[in-house]
């Protein structure tokens, strides 16, 4: 009495004791069917907390007062959960067979059927279930599922949004949410993950939604809901992706806190981004190689033997941009951009700031890491708007592209799609669409140039004027990307 008055409820073993005792001096079916009743919610409670054997000692009792099609439904249920599933059909069978109306039955033989791979039965089985409850959705989730694991997209669309129609669940939401993501629809995506935590709030909802916001370009909501979900829901897979988001965003010393956070299985990033905050430290370049030997050999090669090759050969190009000299004072002595210096100039146009952004990457010689924070930090602190990631991505693959592996125009157009699809894929079908109509000659290019006035559309005029592989006697230099692209010429 002292515990069930604490607890303001009586335990279930007590219910249990209780009802045992009960029905050894009264053995009627009344009694019976509340103690075998009791007896199957003490079963459920075993198999969830993985204590099998005392689950099935539970499974044996009830039979022994009561038996009926339940015995064979939880004992193929503890089948399921021991893995093995040919005995678990075989006791969801039975059971089904004892009650044909057993929806609940026919839904979990269709869920072990599914971990069979047996799918065409599987969705039997869930559409049985279905038909004797329309209230029950969870038939249709897995029927969507079970079309999903098969590629069938379409189908697996439809069961979802039966499933909606009947109840909103937030697993619902999830599923065709990543279905629109596998499918690259992330506009549909991020509604659907929207619509789904207005529902509920679920961390997984959460997290694939950052996701397809990063996919969308819109990182900067997503930074906020992985920080969100860092504060509240941590996991390693959470501080991993709001680390590589940071590092991309140029906040590297938040970036470092947060992937040494992930543990030891995204151990590869956590070491990357120490080059970005603790430099090209030889330990660290050592365990890398166990992940990343390819990256770290290229890292060896250019620093240690091409370094001094490669920037006699930058020192020898004829830079046009003005800023550059203006730039020279808003570094350290190793190169890299101050940014509270950097944050107080005053900049009169489009074209200035990138001019600015252009003198940071120079500036940075043959370093790797250093033209990569420079672009960062300086676009970061010129435009504080989604496009920088885009655009500083595009400009990397051009310049580390022409310096470090002597690409043509057409693997870098190609590199830069490949990236624009990860950060901000509106804009990669853009650039595919704009690239793949028939275009008319360089000379009309230039004809009917007019300066961009924003990220996006400088993008798209860069890698237009690459896809016309132009020489030097063919670029005008007196527009900002003349200028420019006759820099990349000459690198």
């Amino acid at each position: 009495m002292p515990l069930i008055t604490e607890m303001d409820r009586i335990p279930l073993d007590v219910i249990v004791r209780g009802l045992e005792a009960q029905y050894s001096v009264e053995k009627t079916d009344y009694w019976a069917t509340y103690l075998v009743y009791f007896y199957y919610e003490k079963f459920k409670k075993l198999l969830n907390e993985q204590r099998y054997e005392e689950a099935r000692k539970i499974l044996e009792k009830a039979k022994n007062v009561l038996y009926d099609y339940r015995y064979h439904f939880y004992y193929g249920l503890l089948f399921a959960k021991l893995g093995d599933y040919d005995n678990a059909e075989i006791e969801l069978k039975q059971a089904v067979s004892l009650n044909p109306n057993f929806y609940i039955g026919y839904y979990e033989l269709g869920n072990v059927l599914y971990l069979k791979k047996d799918y065409d039965e599987a969705i039997e089985m869930y559409m049985k279930a279905f038909e004797l409850n329309k209230e029950f959705s969870l038939p249709l989730l897995k029927i969507g599922d079970t079309y999903f694991e098969n590629g069938q997209f379409k189908d697996a669309e439809i069961a979802y949004k039966s499933a909606l129609k009947i109840e909103k669940l937030p697993q619902v939401y999830l599923r065709l949410g990543v279905l629109y993501n596998e499918l690259q629809k992330f506009d549909k995506a991020e509604k659907v993950f929207r619509d789904g935590l207005s529902v509920e709030y679920k961390p997984e909802i959460a997290y694939n939604l950052s996701y397809t916001l990063i996919r969308l370009g819109k990182h900067f909501q997503a930074l906020q809901i992985l920080k969100e979900l860092a504060n509240n829901y941590p996991t390693p897979e959470v501080y991993n992706e709001l680390g590589l988001l940071q590092k991309n965003l140029g906040l590297y010393e938040d970036a470092e806190e947060n992937l040494k956070l992930a543990g030891e299985e995204y151990e590869e990033n956590y070491l990357k981004i120490l080059l970005y905050t603790k430099g090209y430290d030889n330990k660290i370049l050592d365990k890398l190689t166990k992940y990343d030997p390819e990256y770290v050999e290229f890292l060896k090669k250019v620093l240690f033997k091409l370094k001094d090759e490669l920037e006699e050969k930058l020192s020898n190009i004829n830079f046009q941009f003005d800023e550059l000299e203006k730039v020279f004072d808003l570094t350290d002595e190793k190169g890299e951009i101050i940014l509270d210096e950097f944050s107080k100039i005053e900049v009169r146009n489009f074209n200035q700031k990138l001019s600015y952004i252009i003198s940071s990457a120079y500036i940075a010689g043959a370093d790797p890491i250093l033209i990569e924070k420079n672009l960062v930090k300086a676009s970061m602190v010129l435009f504080k708007i989604d496009k920088v990631i885009s655009f500083y991505k595009v400009i990397q693959i051009i310049y580390f592209g022409r310096l470090f592996e002597k690409l043509n125009f057409e693997d870098l157009i190609d590199k830069s799609l490949e990236v624009l699809s990860d950060y901000d894929f509106p804009l990669m079908k853009k650039a595919q669409h704009m690239l793949e109509i028939e275009r008319t000659s360089l000379e009309d290019f230039w004809e009917n140039y007019t300066e961009p006035n924003d990220l996006e559309e400088f993008i798209l005029k860069i890698l237009e004027l690459l896809s016309y592989e132009p020489t030097q006697y063919e670029l005008d230099e007196s527009t900002f990307l003349g200028k420019l692209m006759k820099f990349i010429l000459n690198i």
